[in-house]
């Protein structure tokens, strides 16, 4: 066995193995000025808790970059911070998001991904002008890091915060958060094996990477254990996307069934399955796995069964022949047979109450006292409503309800309310989304709660969400000023360039809606930029345009500086023509998002959708388009595995508002048109 001194010895060999091939002059021409490479060749060695600063120059292309590592996987969250702190928007404006994408066929991002991973790894660009800055900013950054009172990078969050963290995430569509904090989750362990791909498996469901689910390592051995529908329902509707419904969309329902044995479908998972349980992407992956097995009379007993909740559309095209005809079956003995089997396949809840029967809530109260209770039979319900099947529990536009929900959670402990945020949130969010019912006592109330936690990217992302739902009601003078009093408070602790793009959504949407007191919304949207205002030169082009923007339309009487634009020839990058795609269910988003592009980037074609599900009209635009953005809040995974499977290219924005919006769409049609000219001018030297 090693000692610790030749375990040491052995690891310091390997990283200085690894900074000698960064910096070999063949693959960086870096490497050509030692001098220059020296205090972060040094540093990288030496220093113990700075991360790892290493430079890298082109000489094809004179372009220059900063590769920033942290040593170890726990601390990307701080070196981020760092970045932003020493670097920030007012020198290098983008390379702030992990994971990044490395090249394998590159040698250096192939050693990087080999030895730290996407996650740990930050790739700062700065405009030529601004290298010299940025390299002082980088060497002041390791010194006084490594040389500060020794700390604890991060504070641990118990499991269940980062677990509720997650799921707000999720449903405040910010993707980029929702991989941190499963990164985090991953890290900090106390969550089993399957637990943890339950988590994987959602995230990728959500995000539209249906691809990347079906190939998730360890995903047999997960559907082997029996897990919770809603993890089936997102296997099934991957299956769905990336192996059924190509080959429906040319019509050939043989070609589908041929698709299921690609070595990535588990085929396991369509057998034994009743589709009225799923959402109708994974019912059509069931169907579909009868259809292929040659089971005619199961066929038919399932189509029925479908057609007899109302769900026919789920049943794919071609298959209305099989439709309870199959060995003489009748259309009452199929219903009789399918009834049988949702008996037997529905899942019973081990709640006293229950008497061992599938328990169902009359009302959203009944639910969230259970759900707050921790009671099972509770908890499952909002994992099938999560699903898309046909658990569904409508909510009523009643005054009387609203005043109720609000009671309940007023009244609600530290334990009850975490249950109600982490498992109840999402389902009950995307019912009052859904169905467009007004419930401003009950918003206000979940937002009052949610004072006490510190405003992270998770609660802001459900914050914005819950402000566009609240401002769909209609509210009285009064409930709109306690909500945007909540909104508001401690805006001094989350409020800056950083978070600039989430506050300038809650601008927009409080601009975007009508008001029942002008003087209560400028007062409010006076507060959120107001510190923005006094740091507006760190902002970015789409922030300041539309800080300005807003400002002008509230007469807030704020003075913002007009942007400049880098000099130099490497930032002065020109917006090429493009066609982007934009997906999401927010209509007023969608528009705003579309008009700002216009006005500012007239020769950018946007195409729009809120579809729910696929069409070929969504097919055609996706395969079209330059890149697709898609936008996570309340979002269907059906359409986003749908628009994924044929896009180009798949963008995600940082936060579901429009400003986000428009920043990723700059972002990426900036990133899109420099490397086009890049392209361009090798052509023309014949690199």
């Amino acid at each position: 066995m090693k000692s610790a001194k030749e375990t040491q010895t052995g690891q310091d060999g390997t990283l200085k193995a690894f900074v000698d091939l960064f910096l070999n002059p063949v693959h960086n021409a870096a490497g050509k000025h030692p001098e220059w490479c020296a205090v972060f060749r040094d540093s990288a060695l030496q220093a113990q808790r700075a991360p790892l600063v290493l430079p890298r120059l082109w000489d094809a292309t004179t372009e220059s970059a900063y590769y920033v590592i942290a040593r170890r996987p726990n601390e990307a969250a701080v070196v981020r911070d760092l970045l932003v702190a020493f670097a920030g928007p007012s020198i290098v404006k983008v390379g702030y998001d992990v994971p990044i994408d490395l090249d394998d066929a590159d040698v250096i991002e192939a050693a990087i991904a080999a030895r730290y991973g996407l996650a740990s790894t930050f790739k700062l660009r700065a405009p030529r002008d601004k290298r010299k800055e940025l390299h002082g900013a980088l060497t002041r950054m390791l010194a006084l890091v490594e040389h500060s009172p020794q700390r604890a990078w991060s504070a641990p969050k118990p499991l269940g915060r980062l677990l509720t963290d997650f799921e707000s995430a999720l449903v405040g569509g910010a993707p980029q958060v929702v991989t941190e904090i499963l990164e985090q989750i991953g890290r900090q362990g106390g969550l089993s094996v399957a637990n943890l791909k339950h988590l994987q498996i959602k995230r990728l469901a959500v995000l539209g990477r249906a691809q990347e689910l079906l190939n998730l390592p360890g995903l047999r051995e997960i559907l082997l254990q029996d897990p919770p529908r809603a993890v089936k329902d997102m296997v099934l509707s991957a299956i769905y996307s990336t192996c059924i419904e190509p080959a429906l969309a040319e019509g050939s329902l043989e070609e589908a069934c041929a698709a299921l044995a690609q070595p990535q479908v588990p085929i396991a998972l369509l057998a034994e399955e009743n589709p009225v349980h799923f959402s109708d992407a994974a019912a059509a992956a069931l169907l579909v796995g009868l259809l292929a097995r040659g089971q005619e009379t199961e066929l038919a007993r399932a189509t029925s069964a479908l057609d007899a909740v109302q769900r026919s559309s789920a049943v794919p095209a071609g298959m209305d022949s099989y439709r309870a005809t199959a060995s003489g079956t009748t259309a009452e003995e199929a219903d009789l047979a399918a009834d049988a089997s949702a008996a037997r396949s529905a899942r019973t809840a081990e709640a006293p109450h229950t008497g061992g029967v599938a328990w169902l809530p009359a009302s959203w109260e009944e639910l969230l006292a259970a759900v707050a209770d921790a009671d099972k039979a509770a908890l499952q319900v909002c994992r099938d409503m999560e699903a898309g099947g046909s658990t569904e529990l409508p909510l009523a536009a009643d005054a009387s309800v609203d005043a109720t929900l609000a009671d309940l959670l007023s009244g609600l402990s530290d334990a009850g309310y975490e249950n109600v945020w982490r498992y109840a949130l999402s389902p009950f969010l995307q019912e009052v989304a859904r169905s467009a019912t007004s419930l401003p006592l009950t918003l206000s109330q979940i937002t009052a709660s949610s004072i006490g936690q510190r405003r992270d990217p998770a609660n802001l992302a459900v914050l914005d969400l819950l402000l566009e739902l609240f401002l769909r009601t209609s509210p009285s003078a009064d409930d709109y000023d306690e909500f945007l009093e909540y909104l508001t408070m401690r805006v001094q602790e989350w409020v800056a360039s950083e978070t600039a793009s989430q506050t300038l959504d809650f601008v927009d949407r409080l601009a975007a809606f009508a008001t029942p007191d002008p003087q209560i919304r400028a007062q409010a949207a006076l507060e959120l930029l107001a510190p923005l205002n006094r740091h507006a030169q760190r902002l970015d082009e789409a922030c300041l345009a539309s800080a300005h923007s807003l400002s002008d339309e509230l007469e807030l009487g704020l003075v913002w500086p007009a942007w400049q634009a880098e000099s130099s020839s490497e930032s002065a990058v020109t917006i090429l023509p493009a066609h982007v795609l934009v997906y999401g269910m927010d209509a007023g988003v969608l528009e705003r998002v579309q008009q700002w592009m216009a006005d500012h980037y007239p020769q950018v074609k946007m195409s729009l959708s809120g579809d729910k599900v696929g069409s070929s009209r969504l097919r055609e635009v996706a395969r079209h388009a330059d890149f697709s953005l898609l936008i996570t809040q309340c979002a269907t995974h059906a359409a986003t595995n749908f628009i994924s499977q044929h896009a180009q290219a798949v963008v995600y924005p940082r936060g579901a508002g429009s400003v986000s919006v428009v920043r990723a769409i700059v972002d990426a049609l900036q990133d899109r048109s420099a490397q086009l000219a890049a392209a361009e001018d090798g052509r023309k030297h014949g690199r």
